[in-house]
């Protein structure tokens, strides 16, 4: 199968979620699918940022962004102005008129406009989250400027389903929702993964710390700097009372301001890291205390791949199958994650028994190998209709 990716980022350094769930199913697909990489540049940016996909993409192509014109910036939501690019929209016109595709990949709902009107190949657009949802949720210095913003969200993503039948998303919660909006969808659910080779516990494992809790999210994210912020104020401090040596470290590229200032004796912040595995491996359990998103928890399941404990509360854990106080802990933000939290700190033995049995679930569903292998399933269903018919519609 031959398949023009798009992308609205170059999904390397793989440092942020969309980023590594982006580039490990390249990765995995890459001996499935004869894959052709486009993607748009960060400002700054140039092609040879590309150079690490190269090994798995068949090309990979990086184009410019642009400022989108006065009229645009009305019609479009900010987001999707943001990855404005002319020249990659040209470079599209010109793949699909000569490239022999069988399939184009929209991965962002963003990124529909970047297509012509009748691009003539099976397309599916993948939803990294349901954007209408997330900027809902999103706190707003200015709520109607929001409120427009929001609308055109919407407007694109009813734009996205009268084009394109196919659309993937990260969750069934997702995907009832996009569902429900737009029944005439063919919907598949993709969830996030993890490598098993580089998420495998030491042997013999290092001792956890019993006071050591841990944050891990890319911290220019607004949720989930409002998770920390959150938990810091509301959570840590009844903690803390209860067991003063108690330290959270936040791990996390590009830490704002208003995370930098949490730095004290209680929380350690600790930024970008080179490799999160020691950290995993250390703490006594993972807080995801997010109270906004959508999609699924790339990290959630990257720590009980280290069979590391995981407090989260259920927006934290959407759209996987880890079930509460079997796999992991699952709490309200406030006072009943202060309460969840020191629960499992008061029993490390039953934490264990916890990570071991969500860590055996991750192994039987979330290597990246089996989500690509879905992804690639709902590749097929897409294309296949136009093959039987001998057409590229």
């Amino acid at each position: 199968m031959r398949v023009l990716f798009v992308s609205p980022v170059v999904p390397w350094p793989p440092e942020s979620g969309g980023r590594m769930r982006t580039y490990n199913l390249l990765k995995a697909l890459s001996g499935r699918a004869e894959i052709h990489l486009r993607a748009v540049l960060e400002p700054g940016q140039e092609d040879r940022a590309l150079d690490p996909l190269r090994a798995c993409c068949a090309s990979a192509m990086g184009f410019e962004r642009s400022r989108p014109s006065t009229l645009e910036r009305w019609k479009r939501a900010r987001i999707e102005r943001w990855f404005h690019s002319p020249t990659l929209q040209a470079k599209l016109v010109d793949d699909l008129a000569h490239g022999h595709f069988d399939l184009v990949h929209l991965d962002e709902l963003l990124l529909v406009r970047t297509l012509p009107d009748a691009p003539n190949v099976p397309v599916i657009v993948h939803h990294h989250k349901l954007d209408t949802v997330l900027h809902e949720l999103l706190p707003a210095r200015a709520p109607l400027a929001k409120q427009f913003d929001v609308w055109k969200l919407h407007r694109l993503e009813a734009e996205s389903a009268r084009r394109f039948r196919h659309h993937v998303v990260c969750s069934l919660d997702d995907a009832r929702i996009l569902g429900e909006r737009h029944p005439e969808l063919v919907l598949g659910a993709v969830e996030s993964g993890f490598d098993p080779e580089y998420f495998a516990p030491s042997v013999p494992p290092p001792p956890r710390s019993a006071n050591r809790l841990l944050f891990v999210g890319s911290m220019n994210y607004t949720p989930n700097v409002d998770a920390v912020l959150q938990f810091v104020d509301n959570a840590l401090p009844g903690i803390v009372r209860e067991r003063p040596d108690v330290v959270l470290d936040v791990v996390g590229a590009e830490p704002p301001r208003e995370v930098l200032a949490l730095e004290s004796p209680h929380v350690h912040v600790e930024g970008l890291v080179a490799d999160v595995r020691p950290y995993l491996e250390r703490a006594a359990a993972l807080v995801i205390p997010l109270r906004i998103g959508g999609g699924t928890r790339l990290k959630l399941v990257e720590a009980v791949a280290m069979n590391c404990p995981v407090i989260s509360t259920s927006i934290g854990a959407q759209g996987l199958a880890f079930r509460d106080d079997e796999h992991v802990v699952l709490a309200a933000d406030g006072a009943n994650f202060t309460r969840a939290t020191l629960a499992l700190l008061a029993d490390p033995a039953r934490a264990a028994e916890r990570a071991a049995r969500a860590r055996k679930l991750a192994l039987a569903t979330y290597p990246w190998s089996r989500l690509a292998e879905r992804l690639l399933e709902c590749w097929r269903r897409a294309a296949e209709p136009a093959r039987r018919t001998g057409t590229r519609g």
